[in-house]
């Protein structure tokens, strides 16, 4: 026999959690990303599968080098459209907000 599908208010505490937990991660990247470059390994290998103008020839597999220096901000290297990252960031905002809201209200 088929279990019976969760109630609204279960499903959406759920919702609310996941929005939770990918908003923090995604933060978390964003923060990071100022500091690492996101396709470099941890021997300095560059593991993308597009051209970025901090790789340097090298040998081996993959066949790039990561000359990023860690001091700056990376992400102008590999974003094509900086306006879709700040659209991105206003969604999470406004999600973690109706998130926190409705948290509030089954509060009260």
């Amino acid at each position: 026999m088929p279990e019976a599908p969760p109630d609204k208010d279960a499903l959406r505490k759920r919702l609310d959690r996941i929005a939770e937990i990918f908003g923090d991660m995604a933060s978390h990247a964003d923060v990071q990303a100022r500091a690492r470059c996101p396709y470099r390994d941890r021997n300095d290998r560059c593991t993308a599968h597009i051209r970025c103008r901090h790789q340097r020839a090298a040998e081996g597999d993959p066949p790039f080098a990561c000359a990023h220096d860690g001091r700056f901000d990376y992400r102008s290297a590999w974003e094509s459209r900086p306006d879709s990252r700040d659209r991105a960031k206003r969604r999470i905002r406004a999600i973690r907000d109706r998130a926190a809201a409705r948290r509030r209200a089954e509060d009260e």
